[in-house]
């Protein structure tokens, strides 16, 4: 179903969808307004990296909705990219798998690699959800990445892909509102990529922990089975472990 025009602001550039719609929600605009950028100059992605986006190459958007909700935001992340999935895998995407905590990947040459990226922002009533979506793999050849066009077998065009991703947002919001996390909890570890394999978790260059995989708890956070027991952390890097990809 199309998006109501009245909702969709399309922008040729802007530096980042979330800071521009932050700045709008603040001046009065309406819950379920979105923000599109064609080319995204200094678009961040987690821990203050940069997630820059081209015409011919993404899809990058934010979208504003205001209420309080019953999760916590680490949830809300996870939730948003359960979303994403769900309405990618509707229009015919194929082995996609989550990442803890906001990444969307794909199979790609054997590999898992990355296909898109959910960044959450929250200030009193307001959220802001960000993606950032691989329509065809970007030149960076120091990780493995991922377009749509390699899981996909016919692209839409961008209206017909964002009206399909909003509305699975619509929906997972107001159900995130009311309930939480928890009722989508088995269906995110049912996708997430490294559920039950030995991982390590890494924060600004150290290792915070490492141990097997358990998921995430009703709240989002991560769960690590480690030599000492269990252990729940709410940020760091997920990767494989050494030895074990």
């Amino acid at each position: 179903m199309p998006l109501n025009p009245e909702r969709v602001e399309w922008r040729a550039e802007c530096a980042s969808t979330n800071t521009l719609l932050r700045e709008q929600a603040e001046a009065g605009a309406p819950s379920g307004k979105v923000l599109v950028a064609e080319r995204q100059t200094a678009g961040r992605g987690r821990c203050g990296r940069l997630w820059l986006s081209s015409p011919e190459k993404s899809l990058t958007f934010s979208v504003l909705y205001k209420g309080k909700s019953t999760g916590t935001l680490a949830g809300l992340s996870l939730a948003a990219g359960l979303a994403l999935l769900r309405a990618l895998e509707n229009l015919g995407a194929r082995a996609l798998r989550l990442k803890w905590p906001n990444d969307l990947l794909c199979r790609k040459n054997g590999m898992d690699a990355k296909l898109a990226g959910v960044l959450m922002e929250c200030a009193g009533d307001m959220t802001i959800i960000g993606i950032g979506l691989n329509l065809k793999a970007p030149d960076l050849p120091e990780q493995a990445t991922a377009g749509l066009a390699d899981c996909l077998d016919m692209l839409l065009e961008k209206p017909a892909l964002l009206a399909a991703i909003v509305g699975e947002l619509d929906s997972m919001w107001a159900d995130f509102a009311a309930h939480g996390f928890a009722p989508l909890r088995a269906d995110w570890q049912a996708r997430h990529v490294w559920q039950g394999k030995p991982v390590r978790l890494m924060e600004d260059g150290r290792v915070l922990a490492e141990g097997r995989c358990c998921g995430v708890d009703d709240s989002g956070a991560l769960r690590l089975a480690a030599a000492d027991g269990e252990q729940t952390f709410w940020a760091g890097d997920l990767s494989l472990r050494a030895g074990d990809a």
